[in-house]
């Protein structure tokens, strides 16, 4: 007489098939992120800088002298922490600081 569970161990069983699909499939998973993380170490730090941020820029400057000062409750820049004068224009101040960096290398 043959045991019970003797015949589910021999050849390939449906449970045996998707764990080998699961494997595979996290494989690919850790690999397509492995790949994404190093394009994003190698993003271009001066892609995006055009007329259209320095534009931009002009606005804000314009708009707030340095968006990125932070005031306090009483909208007076201080030296302490506090909420910066408006973030958007922070951000794109900061872009067109890096795209000033970039413009003065030799590439």
């Amino acid at each position: 007489l043959k045991h019970p569970e003797a015949s589910s161990h021999q050849g390939s069983s449906p449970h045996h098939s998707f764990r080998a699909a699961m494997k595979l499939a996290l494989s690919c998973v850790v690999a397509a992120w492995a790949v994404f993380r190093v394009a994003a170490l190698k993003q271009d730090p001066c892609a995006g800088c055009d007329e259209g941020l320095s534009l931009a820029y002009q606005s804000c400057a314009r708009d707030f002298g340095n968006p990125c000062a932070e005031t306090n409750e009483a909208g007076i820049v201080g030296a302490g922490p506090g909420t910066k004068k408006d973030v958007s224009c922070c951000l794109k101040k900061d872009k067109h600081d890096r795209c000033m960096q970039c413009k003065s290398m030799d590439c």
